[in-house]
C-alpha cells in the first residue's frame, strides 16, 4: 500500500501530526510510522548553504582580496554535519519505493518553505509535494489543516522567493564581510538586515553624544472661576502654538504681568469624541508590549510564544507579520472567547455578544486582505490552566486574551474640551477630557486615562490668574533604544526611505521579518557591536568603527532601502511578478561590482586607512518596472535554477547607455552595445581599462601572476616569460572569469559564446593546449 510520508519542522510537532492521524505504529529513531504514514522531522536546518571552499577550491584557506568577488554560478547544497543523521532519515523516506506523495510540514511563510525545499533538492526527491499550512496545534487546528492541504505547487514562488533571500544573503554576508575585513585589518561581518539596525543604533549613540542641552521655561497658572479652579498654559501669541520661553526674564514677566489679574473665556470647545479598539498582536507589536510591560527581551518573548504555541497550544502560530483575521477565523472566534471566559469572566460576555450579532465587516481587526502566511495571534480554543503556566508564560497568554478581547469590544467614548482665556491679552490654554464609556480599555485597563473635567464655562466668563509659575526645563537627548523601541523602528523602518514605493514594501517587512528581529538584535549583542545597559541598547566603539567603515564605502549597505528594494521584489517573486533568475543576476551583478570598485581602489588618508572611494563607484542596475528594457525572461528548472540554453543568449539588463551581458556563469560581461552584430571583422569593442593591471590567476609557464591588460591576459615576468591569453578570439571575448578558469583548471566549464567566419554564432568551451587557448566542443 503507497505511504504519504509528511516532513515536519520539529519533533514536537511531527508527533502532534502523528496523534492526529493516529499513526501509533512503529516509532524509529527519527520517525514515527504505521501502514499508511511515515511522520519525520527536520529539526529546523538540515541543509543549508555550502561553505565558500565547498563551492570552490580556490575559496579554501586564508582570505584574500584575491578570492573576492565570489559568486559561485550555481549555489551548492551541504548536510550539516551535526544533522547528518536525521537528513539521511528523511532522504531514506523521500526515496522509498511505497512512498508516493511528500506532505511539507513545516512553518509557514518563506524560511519554512527553505527548510524543506532543501531537504527534498538534496535528497533527489521528485515526488509529488503537499502543503500543510497550520494556524494552531489544537488537534481541531491540525486536523483542518490536514483535511485542506494546498498542492506543493501552490507555493513554488515561495519557495523560489526563499531561495534568492538565502543566495542573495550569502553572496552580501561572505564577500562584503570579507572585503571590509581585509581592507580594515580586523573582523568586519556584514549583513542585509543586520548592518542598517546597527546603523541605527549608532545613529542614535551619536545623537546622544552631540546633543547641546537648552534651557527654556513655560508660565503655569491656576485659573479660578467662582469656587472652581483649573489649570492652564501660557501659548505664545500669535500662533499660539509654542509653549516654550527662551528667556528666563521673558517668563517672569509675564508672571509678574498676569498675577492677581482678572480675565475672561474668549472661546470654549467641546466635541465627543472615541477610540476604536486596538488590532491584534502580531509577533513584532507583542515583543514591544512584553518589553515595555514586563522587560523581556524580543527573544524571550518569541521564545515563550512559540512555546505556548506547539508544547501548551494555548497561542495560535506565532511568526506572524499580520495583525488581522480572516472571515473565516472570525467564524470560529466564539469558541476561542469561550475558551478564555473562565480566566476573564468579566470582559468576554459583551465581546462574545458583539460577535454574535455583528458582522465581519463590522471590526477592524477582520480583513482577509491584510492576512498574509498566517493571522495574528490569538488564543486557541483550548482553555488555559493558569497553574500549569510559568509566571511569564502566563504574562504572555493574558496579553494575548485581553487584547483579543479588547478588539471585538466598543470603542471608547469621550468628551474633550478646550478653553482659551486671556488675561492682560495673554492667551492662556486649558483643556480637558472626561470618559463617558471606557469601552475596550475595560480590557487593558492599564492604557486608562484619568477624568480630567473643567468646569462649565462661556465665552466672556470672567476668570481670575490666582496663582503662576515660571518652572525651568531643559531640553533632552533622544532615548538610547530599547528591544520595544528597536523593534517597533525596525518595523518601520520605511519611514527613514523617501521612496514611495520602496517605503510602501517596508509598511510590510520592514527591516527584517517578525520572526528573525529578536535574532538580529541578539546576533548584535553576541559580535560586541551592541552592548545592553538596563533595558538600553547601546553601540559599542567597535559597532560604530564597523558602521564607519562600511559607510565609507558602501552607504546603501547600512541604508533600510537595500532592504526595501529586496523585499519589494521578493514579494513580486511570491505573487509571481518577477523571477528568481531575474534578481539573482541583479545581486550577482550589484556585488561583482561593487567588490571590484572597492577592492581595486587604492586611495588612503594620512594616517594609513583605506579613503572612500568616488562617489558612485558602481553604477546601479536599473529596473525594468522603471522604464527599462525588461531582461529576457529566461526559463528555470523545478528546482529554481536557471536553464541557459545554447541557442539562447543570457538574459541582459540595462546597464547606463550600453548593455551589460552575463555570461553562462552569471557573471556580468563588459561589453558594447548589443545592436553591432558581431563578425569577425567587426566585432564589440569593450571599456576594459578599469581592470587594468588586476591578477586573473598564476602563470602555468613560470608561476608568476598573470595581469589583465586592455587586449590581453599577460604574465608580469614578461618579457622574460612570452605566457599570454588574448582576450579577443574565435570572433568572441574572453572574459576575465573565463581567463581564471584557464589558468586554475585548464578549461572553462560552462560555454562562451563566439561568432564563426561567416559570422554565425556559436558555443564552445575554452581550453589551454600548451600556451594556446583552443575551442573544445564536448563536455
Amino acid at each position: 500500500m503507497p505511504k504519504t510520508l509528511i516532513v515536519a519542522e520539529k519533533p514536537s510537532v511531527a508527533k502532534e501530526i502523528a496523534k492526529v492521524l493516529d499513526v501509533r505504529g512503529t516509532r524509529g529513531d527519527g520517525f514515527i510510522a504505521n501502514g499508511q504514514y511515515v511522520v519525520t522531522w527536520a529539526v529546523g536546518h538540515l541543509v543549508n548553504i555550502a561553505e565558500p571552499e565547498e563551492q570552490n577550491e580556490d575559496w579554501a584557506g586564508r582570505w584574500s582580496m584575491n578570492q573576492l568577488p565570489m559568486i559561485p554560478s550555481r549555489f551548492k547544497l551541504a548536510v550539516l554535519p551535526k544533522t547528518t543523521r536525521q537528513f539521511e532519515i528523511v532522504k531514506r523516506f523521500m526515496s522509498a519505493d511505497d512512498v508516493d506523495t511528500v506532505v511539507n510540514a513545516t512553518d509557514a511563510g518563506r524560511e519554512g518553505e527553505l527548510i524543506f525545499r532543501r531537504i527534498f533538492l538534496m535528497a533527489g526527491c521528485t515526488k509529488p509535494i503537499k502543503r500543510l499550512w497550520a494556524n494552531d496545534m489544537t488537534e481541531q487546528g491540525l486536523k483542518k489543516a490536514l483535511a485542506s492541504m494546498e498542492s506543493g505547487e501552490a507555493k513554488r514562488n515561495l519557495g523560489l522567493a526563499a531561495f534568492a533571500r538565502a543566495e542573495a544573503d550569502w553572496l552580501i554576508g561572505m564577500n562584503y564581510s570579507r572585503l571590509f575585513t581585509l581592507k580594515d585589518h580586523s573582523l568586519v561581518t556584514v549583513g542585509r538586515v543586520q548592518t542598517p539596525v546597527l546603523k541605527l543604533i549608532v545613529d542614535r549613540r551619536q545623537e546622544i553624544e552631540h546633543f547641546v542641552p537648552r534651557n527654556y521655561w513655560t508660565v503655569e497658572a491656576t485659573l479660578a472661576h467662582g469656587e472652581d479652579s483649573f489649570s492652564a498654559q501660557w501659548y505664545c501669541p500669535p500662533e499660539r502654538s509654542e509653549s516654550r520661553i527662551d528667556k528666563e526674564e521673558d517668563a517672569a514677566a509675564i508672571v509678574e504681568r498676569c498675577t492677581d489679574t482678572q480675565g475672561a473665556v474668549e472661546s470654549t470647545k467641546s466635541r465627543k469624541g472615541q477610540q476604536k479598539p486596538p488590532l491584534l498582536f502580531d509577533l513584532t507589536t507583542l515583543q514591544r508590549e512584553a518589553n515595555s510591560r514586563y522587560g523581556l527581551s524580543a527573544k524571550d518573548t518569541l521564545a515563550i510564544a512559540q512555546a505556548l504555541y506547539e508544547q501548551k497550544k494555548l497561542l495560535t502560530y506565532p511568526r506572524t507579520d499580520s495583525r488581522y483575521l480572516t472571515k473565516d477565523v472570525f467564524n470560529e472566534c466564539l469558541s476561542h472567547m469561550r475558551a478564555v471566559y473562565h480566566e476573564f469572566p468579566e470582559i468576554t460576555p459583551l465581546a462574545a455578544e458583539r460577535i454574535k450579532d455583528g458582522k465581519p465587516k463590522n471590526f477592524a481587526c477582520v480583513n482577509d486582505k491584510k492576512v498574509s502566511d498566517h493571522h495574528a495571534i490569538i488564543p486557541t480554543a483550548k482553555r488555559p490552566v493558569k497553574s500549569a503556566l510559568s509566571e511569564n508564560e502566563w504574562r504572555i497568554y493574558e496579553m494575548v486574551s485581553r487584547r483579543f478581547v479588547a478588539a471585538f469590544l466598543p470603542p471608547v467614548q469621550y468628551a474633550s474640551s478646550t478653553i482659551w482665556v486671556l488675561i492682560d491679552e495673554q492667551p492662556f490654554k486649558a483643556t480637558g477630557k472626561v470618559f463617558k464609556d471606557k469601552g475596550w480599555l475595560v480590557a487593558e485597563p492599564w492604557r486608562t486615562a484619568k477624568d480630567n473635567p473643567l468646569p462649565a464655562l462661556r465665552k466672556g466668563s470672567k476668570v481670575t490668574a490666582e496663582s503662576l509659575k515660571a518652572p525651568s526645563h531643559q531640553t533632552k537627548p533622544p532615548a538610547h533604544f530599547t528591544d520595544a523601541s528597536l523593534l517597533a523602528a525596525m518595523e518601520t523602518a520605511g519611514k527613514l526611505v523617501e521612496d514611495d514605493e520602496l517605503r510602501e514594501a517596508m509598511k510590510e517587512r520592514g527591516l527584517g521579518t517578525p520572526a528573525t528581529r529578536a535574532q538580529i538584535i541578539e546576533t548584535l549583542l553576541a559580535r560586541s557591536y551592541v552592548e545592553k545597559d538596563k533595558k538600553k541598547l547601546v553601540a559599542t566603539d567597535t559597532g560604530r568603527h564597523v558602521i564607519d567603515v562600511i559607510s565609507q564605502h558602501l552607504p546603501d549597505v547600512t541604508s533600510p532601502e537595500l532592504t526595501g528594494d529586496w523585499e519589494k521584489k521578493l514579494g513580486d517573486i511570491e505573487r509571481g511578478d518577477f523571477t528568481y533568475p531575474e534578481f539573482m543576476h541583479e545581486i550577482r551583478d550589484s556585488v561583482y561590482r561593487n567588490v571590484r570598485g572597492i577592492k581595486n581602489y587604492q586611495a588612503y588618508d594620512k594616517d594609513g586607512f583605506p579613503t572612500a572611494p568616488p562617489a558612485n563607484p558602481v553604477a546601479p542596475v536599473s529596473d525594468y518596472r522603471a522604464g527599462a528594457p525588461r531582461p529576457a525572461r529566461q526559463q528555470y528548472d523545478r528546482d529554481g535554477f536557471p536553464i541557459v540554453s545554447s541557442a539562447q543568449p543570457a538574459a541582459t539588463v540595462q546597464q547606463g547607455a550600453g548593455v551589460a551581458f552575463y555570461d553562462d556563469n552569471g557573471f556580468p560581461i563588459e561589453s558594447a552595445s548589443s545592436t553591432t552584430k558581431p563578425t569577425r571583422k567587426e566585432k564589440p569593442l569593450p571599456t576594459r581599462v578599469e581592470h587594468e593591471g588586476e591578477v586573473v590567476g598564476v602563470c602555468p609557464s613560470c608561476g608568476k601572476n598573470v595581469l589583465v591588460h586592455a587586449d590581453a591576459y599577460i604574465c608580469e615576468a614578461d618579457p622574460s616569460c612570452p605566457f599570454r591569453i588574448p582576450r579577443d578570439a574565435f570572433g568572441g571575448e574572453i572574459t576575465m572569469n573565463q581567463a581564471a578558469d584557464l589558468l586554475s583548471k585548464g578549461r572553462t566549464f560552462k560555454r562562451g559564446r563566439f561568432v564563426s567566419k561567416k559570422g554565425k554564432r556559436f558555443n564552445a568551451h575554452l581550453e589551454l593546449d600548451g600556451s594556446r587557448v583552443a575551442l573544445r566542443f564536448k563536455d
